[in-house]
């Protein structure tokens, strides 16, 4: 089963774009409307809650003091076009587990969303992967090919899974260092080429003899068998 997000915001326009940047990977409830979005929560059980400030009637803020009041702990991502520094931090102090301003790229968001969800533990539910002789299991972070275990660094694992839980799927090798460095890492793109022909190495080794991770010229990386 996919982690449940509730989208509120009041523009229409707005939660249509998140759905279909997070509809892939997750389970979207949206609400337009602060105070239905409130009462939905009280009834529902969400993994995580994205919450604009600037809505009529009840923002962002009260909404957000009002479950931690009622001991709602939910996890919530603001999504708000307010983006100084005081409005991050009054946010965040009032129980917020991260702060997105508008305008966003879509690939920060999925990276925040999956961060929060790896902290509060509540991260994709789909434990096993099996595609061409390959076995993953995600929460013991083993991979193994035809029974034998590879001998994987961490970062080697996540790019692995990753690929391979996104088959066809082209990866710009930003998008891989923002997924798996996370979203502030700042180093070098091509870092990304030096695990990846590490991997390749290891995969073939372990017997793998598909052409598994292909590169894309001038962009980056994605599974093709």
């Amino acid at each position: 089963m996919k982690p449940s997000i509730l989208i509120v915001d009041d523009e229409e326009t707005m939660l249509d774009l998140l759905t279909m940047i997070l509809e892939q990977d997750f389970s979207i409830t949206t609400e337009n409307d602060g105070a239905k979005a409130l009462q939905l929560l009280h009834q529902q059980t969400f993994d995580l809650c994205l919450l604009d400030i600037m809505m009529p009637w009840t923002d962002g803020l009260d909404l957000l003091k009002q479950l931690r009041s009622l001991g709602n702990g939910v996890p919530v991502i603001f999504i708000s076009a307010r983006g100084e520094l005081e409005d991050r931090v009054e946010g965040l102090e009032l129980g917020a587990d991260d702060y997105i301003t508008k305008p966003f790229e879509p690939t920060e968001v999925i990276a925040r969303v999956k961060s929060v969800l790896r902290r509060t533990g509540k991260e994709l539910d789909q434990q096993e992967i099996k595609q061409s002789g390959i076995h993953i299991h995600l929460l013991a972070r083993e991979a193994r090919i035809n029974g034998e275990k590879l001998k994987l660094t961490p970062i080697e694992f996540e790019l692995l899974a990753t690929l391979i839980q996104h088959p066809k799927q082209a990866f710009s090798r930003e998008q891989l260092l923002e997924r798996i460095w996370d979203y502030s890492y700042m180093g070098e793109a091509r870092t990304v080429d030096t695990h990846i022909k590490n991997l390749r190495l290891k995969l073939r080794k372990a017997g793998f003899q598909e052409e598994g991770i292909q590169t894309i010229w001038g962009f980056g990386y994605k599974w093709g068998v």
